[in-house]
């Protein structure tokens, strides 16, 4: 018959020397645990390393996606990625230093690190003993947040060139300029298609070959293109749609051998194509209202604001300029001709009159319309003579065109600037509108020749 035991009866049967050892067993597991857990909450892998810099232990049991088992006796230099110094060959304590590793898969990851070196008995380097964290999202966030500020501030400081230019083409200019220094481009250039072929808009006076080609493509297909020119040059064209005619392209491209482009260069690049396109837009919008302020709507030739500061600027009051001939000129019948066959034949008229004082004018002369039914026409470098014989020339064109109503009839007062005078254009127009009213009191549909200047 077996008899149970009180437990008091059963403590006190078990040996002195086994109840020391299950009560240090029981603290060493619970040290170990609390170490565990200490471990776990402050990193995600502990680890240690020999003399020879091989990790020697590994917790837990899956480090970074491999098995903590597998990378026993691996030098821990190896996982370190790129060519930087080994952060593993520490003489002395360091915190929270950052390096990026290969994960399983050959994934990279940014590790903080913590280590503090091993001493054996006498004293030696005996390895490291260290701490990491995977601190990956937060670098990447920090990295994508610096990267986001330093596109932020250039785009500004490109936008500040671009604001600050006095006219749309000094803006686009200024653009491509500061946008190839900020990258280290050989070049930028924007490339509007044109009727006749592209237009370049470039600070760099050569772009590579193939370029056009390239862009004619992108702008064709209305997408983007980011390859290697000739398979040496990095190039990149970014298209900008606008308002008709706007379409444009932004180009840049980088020296042979040079490297290639990083999203943060592709984000400015796409970034300026609409900024740039949209400065080019108002080029055109600008070049317009330009055109519309100094050419006469019915007719296509210059006002008379236009022709004014032409001819100011073509003879300058300055001595040493082969002097010419200023023609003002009437049309004398235009009034009965709105008054009988209406305001169509009267524009009918003005359109025929800036047609032969265009072909007069040629490709060195100016012609306008200077107001209702009087127009100017500038002839540099002609004679005296010859001035006269092109007024008669005119008289009788006008007389000889053929037409469902009465031809222009044309009366005309000339002004003759000698080469090398000092005569300035307000001087000059006054004897030819002088000459005009002589002409036309003689009887009009006549020409008359003024006084040479004083």
């Amino acid at each position: 018959m077996t008899m149970a035991l009180c437990p008091e009866e059963r403590s006190a049967t078990i040996p002195p020397a086994a109840a020391a050892t299950a009560a240090l067993h029981g603290a060493l597991l619970e040290s170990r645990q609390r170490w565990q857990d200490l471990a776990g909450l402050s990193a995600d892998f502990v680890f240690e390393t020999d003399s020879a810099g091989r990790f020697s232990f590994l917790w837990p049991d899956h480090v970074l996606g491999h098995v903590s088992a597998g990378l026993l006796g691996r030098r821990a230099a190896s996982l370190v990625l790129g060519t930087g110094p080994d952060p593993f060959d520490q003489r002395q304590a360091v915190r929270n230093h950052r390096v990026w590793v290969a994960g399983a898969g050959g994934q990279p990851r940014c590790l903080s690190l913590s280590l503090a070196p091993i001493g054996d008995t006498r004293g030696q380097f005996a390895g490291l003993r260290g701490a990491a964290r995977d601190v990956t999202e937060e670098e990447t966030a920090t990295t994508v947040a610096a990267a986001g500020l330093r596109r932020a501030a250039l785009l500004d400081a490109l936008g500040e060139a671009v604001r600050h230019a006095g006219t749309a083409a000094e803006a686009l200019v200024h653009g491509l300029t500061g946008l190839r220094d900020a990258l280290g481009c050989a070049g930028t250039a924007m490339i509007v298609p044109g009727a006749h072929g592209p237009e370049i808009i470039s600070p760099t006076t050569m772009v590579p070959p193939g370029l056009i080609e390239a862009a004619t493509d992108a702008l064709d297909s209305a997408r983007d293109w980011v390859g290697r020119l000739d398979g040496r040059l990095p190039a990149a064209l970014f298209h900008h749609h606008g308002r008709a005619p706007a379409l444009s392209a932004l180009a840049a491209w980088r020296a042979a051998g040079a490297r290639d482009w990083d999203a943060e260069d592709l984000a400015v690049l796409r970034a300026m194509a609409a900024t740039l396109g949209a400065v080019l837009g108002f080029r055109r919008l600008q070049a317009e209202l330009e055109q519309q302020a100094s050419t006469d709507g019915l007719t296509g030739l210059a006002n008379r604001r236009a022709f004014l500061g032409s001819l100011a600027a073509a003879i300058g009051g300055r001595a040493g300029d082969a002097g010419g001939a200023l023609f003002f000129i009437d049309l004398d019948n235009l009034k009965p001709i709105n008054d009988r066959l209406g305001h169509e034949a009267g524009d009918a008229a003005l359109r025929i009159t800036a047609r032969l004082l265009r072909d007069a004018a040629g490709d060195t002369g100016l012609a306008a319309r200077f107001g209702g039914d009087e127009f100017t026409l500038w002839l540099p470098g002609v004679t005296e003579a010859e001035a006269t014989a092109r007024a008669e020339a005119l008289i009788a064109a006008a007389a000889a065109q053929p037409c469902d109503h009465p031809a222009p009839q044309f009366s005309i007062g000339l002004a003759w600037r000698a080469p090398g005078a000092v005569e300035g254009a307000g001087l000059l127009v006054a004897r030819a509108d002088a000459a005009l009213y002589e002409a036309k009191r003689s009887g009009r549909g006549r020409w008359h020749l003024a006084e040479p200047a004083a």
